[in-house]
């Protein structure tokens, strides 16, 4: 059949056609992700804390590069590596459950995969997993090198800041499973190097059930050993030094009793610089014993424990939980007294026979303290400082859906490690705020 289209009348019906197959030809194309088959999750922490002063003057600063897979030349200098993670400082007190690191623009990382450009974890059984990065599974050879606080990146540093050989491991990573790498400090001791060792564990809170409406915790100590009795002293009870705190404290005993008490009124949402916490128990929740933590290396991971997060009376129609949780550590043989208060005179001089960590927001959602506004003061019952060091709510808050402020229950980790204390979470999807 043949189609007259008078005049120039075909270009009306011909150029529409071409621009039509040109977007289902866009739409159609296929865009390829760079996967790695069979990878397994890896999120590093330099949990070396110690700071170098008079008495460990001649250590390397705790400052670190991690090669997985090194290249070395015929002098044995290490010259290249499979995956580098590079500028790894101290360890921040609070690992979220998203990489709050990727907008980093300074050139240190408090964590890996943090401000590195890789390919980070899914989402496995509904838990975000971006704060981990994929790595190849399999048998892998792991160094630990100290390196000096500079933005020069590890390989082109001058051959003499590459020879400070730290840790050096053989690991095999199984393909599907989430690991969490430390450094940390073996023992207490003055030689040189100083004595460390690589902690792998491998998590398992992505196999587990958990209840949304729960608060799930496990702990660990994982001070170096013997740093209990070598630091007995009580902390320093300056009220300065209490205000900025944050998640330092003392040394904590090698074996403590666990309990915990849950506070209504943690501080005002959005973050109000300066709002005061609230000191009153819910209801029975007070000094409910929890079980026995004992210093141990060992990477088996922790049974995780249950908390409400609606543990007070509710308002909001399940939205919104301003409670804050308190752990008291207890040496065998001391029984917590009724009350707030664990011990007479409260927790700020703890010691390693007692101690208390609060977790709420009062620590300013784990960027630490800058000052006295920061937290008006601190609080007491009967005059006595409820905490001996603070760490984030286990509860997150967050905009979702039509809510400015809804709150999420995490799965977290509290690590005691030698005079401080961190926070590791998880949590699940939530909805994105609706515009």
């Amino acid at each position: 059949m043949n189609i007259n289209l008078p005049g120039r009348s075909w270009k009306i019906w011909v150029l529409p056609l071409l621009l039509c197959s040109q977007l289902l030809m866009t739409a159609c194309r296929k865009t390829a992700y760079n996967v790695i088959e069979g990878a397994a999750y890896l999120r590093v922490f330099n949990s070396l804390n110690y700071d170098v002063n008079v008495t460990s003057k001649d250590q390397p600063p705790p400052f670190l590069a991690m090669v997985i897979d090194p290249e070395y030349n015929a002098d044995g200098l290490i010259t290249g590596g499979k995956i580098l993670g590079d500028f790894l400082d101290k360890r921040s007190a609070y690992a979220a459950p998203y990489p709050v690191n990727a907008g980093n623009t300074s050139y240190k990382n408090t964590e890996y995969p943090g401000s590195e450009k890789v390919l980070v974890a899914p989402i496995v059984n509904g838990i975000n997993l971006s704060s981990w990065a994929q790595i190849p599974s399999g048998k892998h050879r792991v160094v630990f090198y100290n390196r000096p606080i500079s933005a020069t990146p590890f390989f082109s540093l001058q051959d003499r800041d590459r020879k400070n050989l730290l840790v050096d491991s053989i690991l095999n990573f199984v393909p599907g499973e989430i690991y969490t790498m430390q450094v940390l400090l073996k023992n207490v001791s003055t030689d040189y190097p100083i004595p460390v060792e690589l902690y792998v564990r491998q998590e398992q809170f992505a196999k587990m059930p958990f209840a949304d409406s729960l608060l799930y915790v496990n702990f660990y100590n994982l001070s170096a050993e013997g740093y209990a009795a070598a630091n007995p002293g009580k902390a320093a009870l300056g009220i300065q030094a209490y205000y900025n705190a944050s998640n330092k404290c003392t040394a904590f005993g090698d074996t403590l009793n666990v309990f915990y008490t849950l506070f209504t009124d943690d501080c005002a949402y959005p973050y109000v610089n300066g709002a005061k916490i609230g000191t009153n128990i819910i209801g029975s929740y007070n000094n409910i014993w929890l079980g026995t933590l004992v210093r141990s290396h060992v990477a088996g991971v922790a049974p995780y424990v249950a908390i409400p997060m609606f543990a007070a009376k509710d308002t909001s129609g399940g939205i919104l939980s301003r409670q804050w949780e308190l752990f008291a550590m207890l040496a065998p043989g001391l029984a917590p007294v009724p009350g707030a208060v664990s011990v007479g005179g409260g927790m700020a001089g703890a010691n390693p026979t007692f101690g208390a960590i609060a977790c709420s927001n009062g620590s300013n959602d784990g960027k630490g303290t800058t000052g006295t506004a920061a937290r008006q003061s601190p609080p007491k019952v009967s005059n006595a400082y409820v905490a001996s060091c603070w760490i984030p709510n286990l509860i997150k808050y967050t905009a979702s859906g039509i809510y400015q402020q809804r709150s999420f229950a995490t799965i977290s980790s509290i690590e005691i490690i030698n005079n401080q204390v961190y926070l590791m979470s998880v949590q699940r999807v939530y909805a994105p705020p609706a515009n």
